[in-house]
């Protein structure tokens, strides 16, 4: 079938997309200039005479409806096209370029734990400014949410789903995502706003670990796990996940309406408190660095350092199991400890010694998802460095190269480097509005490495990624590291070293 030139007043430029209730066309309206998104309404069966009126009427009266919301995070319906001889009715909406939430995923694309949380905190704004004006879009799914080129997520379809979700669908026909719907939507029962918040628990769900919660080889199976099944806690799938992530989604998705959030906001309110204490309860476990971030430069003094942090640590903690009188008994007891935790810290202080930058914290407990499927976990050990204590084999005597490259557009920034779990690198990135290029080599020694690169710059991008490499001695392998600033992601791969590329 070939492409209409015009659909009503609207000249079609392009196709963009196909859905099961009809195509979707880029088009300009030229009475004011205005590039549009045009989605056509049909079904694939037939309708009788009664229905075809019946259903018409409801669809300029939905269109109407969802045409008053005005969200920043919700697609705006701009006009509603009545059926012609031939044609079919339509809607123009807002055209907005990005990518859909289900093509990221379908790809393997994760977003970091932050960003969860603010597309969550968005969408539930966005849904709950439906509701408070009467309107369930009934049909949230991954597919329907685009995240635009910044990041920000847009709801699409409002006023669609409940077109045929009222009584016109045949016998035999399901409508809807069984994967994203609530228990009362499959069995028939009253909808209301609560039945957008399960399906926006089930996609948050998907974004946490990677896996729909309900899934099954048919439409019945599924939808007997989505009214009967309880899924697993996200914390067996992502064992980075805290016990509160599992409450929030046993709440998001309970089976009873009843049981859920009051508002959507409600959940992503919870959600933003559990990744606020995820951060602060990692960076609490995380293993002390030998010297803070504001005192980076006193890396001469680590020993001491190491062992002044030790008797701040203990003595507070010990002084409490004593009481606070403060008798002489109790303060040689805490004395006689304190020495002997220098005494058995002593071979470590005196062996140890520093490398890299101190004061980065661990990368591996900024994101729930792992940086590279396979790849092995970070050790904590300073063996991968050159040069480190304790290497005194050959292939410590002939080091490698690693040649970091990176292009961004951050005004300023900070980007850190570990190697098997150990700092290599912590510097700042400076740039302007347009691209930067960031090239460092760093030594490593011999063998076989995981790298892993964390770039922040402000609120807007905080991300990690980690590869796995082959170091051989006297090779320089080259590190290539890109931003996507859309999906707030690092990229990394390793270049194919040219013949001939091993140092001299």
């Amino acid at each position: 079938m070939a492409m209409p030139k015009a659909i009503g007043r609207y000249e079609i430029l392009e196709e963009i997309g196909r859905g099961s209730m009809g195509l979707v066309y880029k088009a300009r309206d030229p009475r004011i200039g205005r590039i549009v998104a045009l989605k056509t309404i049909a079904f694939s069966f037939p309708l009788g005479p009664n229905e075809e009126e019946e259903f018409l009427h409801r669809f300029y009266h939905e269109a109407q409806v969802a045409g008053r919301l005005n969200h920043p995070h919700i697609v705006t319906i701009y006009d509603v096209g009545e059926k012609g001889a031939g044609e079919d009715a339509y809607i123009a909406m807002e055209y907005v370029t990005g990518t859909n939430l289900h093509d990221l995923l379908a790809g393997g694309g994760r977003l970091p734990l932050a960003q969860v949380a603010d597309v969550m905190e968005r969408l539930a704004q966005a849904l709950d400014y439906a509701h408070e004006n009467g309107v369930v879009h009934r049909d949230i799914k991954p597919a329907n949410i685009l995240l635009t080129e910044n990041g920000q997520p847009k709801i699409l379809d409002f006023g669609i789903a409940r077109l045929v979700a009222g009584g016109l669908t045949r016998p035999g026909k399901f409508f809807g995502t069984p994967n994203y719907m609530s228990p009362e939507q499959v069995i028939g029962g009253e909808v209301d706003g609560r039945s957008d918040e399960f399906s926006l628990g089930v996609i948050l769900y998907q974004l946490l670990t990677g896996e729909k919660p309900f899934v099954g080889d048919s439409v019945t199976a599924i939808s007997y796990q989505v009214v009967n099944v309880d899924p697993p806690p996200p914390s067996k799938l992502n064992p980075a996940l805290r016990p509160s992530f599992d409450r929030i989604m046993r709440k998001a998705v309970a089976k009873a309406a009843s049981d859920r959030y009051a508002r959507c906001q409600d959940l992503a309110a919870d959600l933003r408190s559990a990744v606020d204490q995820w951060r602060e309860t990692a960076k609490e476990s995380e293993p002390p660095t030998l010297v803070s971030r504001e005192d980076g430069k006193a890396g001469a003094s680590e020993p001491a350092s190491i062992g002044a942090r030790g008797i701040v640590f203990l003595a507070p903690r010990l002084a409490r199991l004593f009481g606070p009188g403060g008798s002489p008994l109790g303060i040689g007891w805490i004395a006689f400890l304190v020495c002997l935790v220098l005494l058995a810290s002593a071979p470590f202080l005196l062996y140890r010694a520093p490398s890299g930058k101190a004061g980065s914290q661990p990368l591996g407990i900024l994101t729930p998802v792992p940086a590279v499927a396979g790849g092995r976990a970070a050790t904590g050990t300073l063996a991968g460095l050159s040069g480190a204590p304790g290497v005194a084999n050959e292939a410590a005597a002939q080091p490698a190269s690693l040649r970091l490259t990176m292009l961004h557009r951050f005004e300023s920034g900070r980007i850190e480097v570990r190697l098997d779990g150990a700092p290599l690198l912590d510097e700042r990135l400076r740039g302007s509005s347009g691209k930067s290029r960031f090239t460092r080599t760093l030594g490593v020694s011999s063998g076989s490495h995981r790298v892993e690169v964390r770039v922040v710059s402000g609120k807007s991008f905080d991300d990690i990624v980690g590869v796995q490499g082959d170091f051989r001695p006297r090779e320089q392998k080259t590190l290539t590291v890109s931003v996507s600033t859309m999906t707030r992601r690092l990229k990394a791969r390793f270049d194919e070293a040219p013949a001939g590329s091993a140092r001299p």
